[in-house]
C-alpha cells in the first residue's frame, strides 16, 4: 500500500493478529448460518453462544481497542440474542446429541447466578410450544376419528358406556402426548458426531413420538439464512 511509509511495529502486528483471530470466529459462524442445502437451525445455538462468550471475554479482558470494538458489537448482538435465542435454543434441545444438556451447560457461563431462572423460562416455553402441538394434533386426530365413526354408525343407537370410554381414551391420549417430550428429555443423549442426520432421527422415531417429531421437523428446517446475522455481527 503506497500510503504506508513504515512497516507496522511489533505491537501493531500483535494487534492485527488478535483482530484476525477475533474476526475468524465471526466468519466461521456466518458461513455456518449461510448453509442452504441442509437444515441449519440446530447449528444456531452453539455458534451464537460461541459469539456471545467471545464478545464478553474481549469486553472484560481485551485491550482498549478490542474492548471498544467488542462493546459496539455486543450492543447489536443483545437485540439479536433477544429475538432469536429462544426458538434456536429449542432447536438444539431437539437435536438428540445435545437435548437440555447444552443449554444447561452454556447458560451457566452466560447468565451466572441467574442461569436457573433463564433455564426455567426456556423450559416453560418449550413445554408450552409442545402443548400447542399436542392440541393441534389431537384436534386433527379427533376430527378424523369422529368423521369416520359418524359414517360407520349411521342408524345405530349410541352406547353411553362407549361414549364414556371415548372420553377416557381422549384423556389418556392427551396424557400420552404430553409425556412424549418428557420421555425424549429423559432418554440418554446420543454421541456427538459430526454431520449427524437430525431429521433422519425424527423420521425414525415418528411412530414413537408423533407429536414431538412434527414439532422438531417444523423447527429444524428453519433456514438460518433468513436471520440477519451479518448485520448483527457488524462492527459499524
Amino acid at each position: 500500500d503506497g500510503n504506508f511509509v513504515h512497516c507496522p511495529r511489533h505491537d501493531e502486528w500483535s494487534r492485527i493478529e488478535k483482530l484476525c483471530e477475533f474476526l475468524r470466529v465471526f466468519y466461521e459462524v456466518t458461513c455456518a448460518f449461510s448453509g442452504s442445502k441442509y437444515p441449519t437451525s440446530n447449528l444456531y445455538f452453539p455458534n451464537i453462544v460461541r459469539v456471545r462468550i467471545l464478545l464478553k471475554e474481549e469486553m472484560e479482558k481485551g485491550d482498549g481497542f478490542m474492548r471498544s470494538m467488542a462493546a459496539r458489537m455486543y450492543g447489536k448482538f443483545k437485540k439479536y440474542w433477544a429475538e432469536f435465542s429462544t426458538i434456536m435454543a429449542i432447536a438444539i434441545i431437539l437435536d438428540p446429541r445435545y437435548k437440555f444438556h447444552f443449554p444447561d451447560w452454556t447458560f451457566k457461563m452466560i447468565y451466572g447466578a441467574d442461569h436457573v431462572i433463564e433455564l426455567s423460562l426456556l423450559k416453560d416455553k418449550l413445554f408450552c410450544l409442545f402443548d400447542e402441538y399436542s392440541k393441534s394434533t389431537k384436534g386433527s386426530a379427533t376430527d378424523m376419528l369422529s368423521s369416520n365413526c359418524e359414517a360407520a354408525n349411521v342408524g345405530k343407537v349410541s352406547n353411553p358406556l362407549m361414549q364414556d370410554f371415548d372420553q377416557y381414551s381422549n384423556d389418556v391420549f392427551q396424557s400420552v402426548a404430553k409425556s412424549e417430550l418428557e420421555l425424549y428429555l429423559e432418554e440418554n443423549k446420543l454421541p456427538r458426531v459430526e454431520n449427524y442426520d437430525v431429521l433422519g432421527y425424527w423420521k425414525q422415531n415418528e411412530s414413537r413420538l408423533p407429536v414431538l417429531s412434527q414439532m422438531a421437523r417444523d423447527i429444524l428446517v428453519i433456514p438460518l439464512s433468513t436471520v440477519a446475522s451479518e448485520s448483527a455481527f457488524s462492527v459499524g
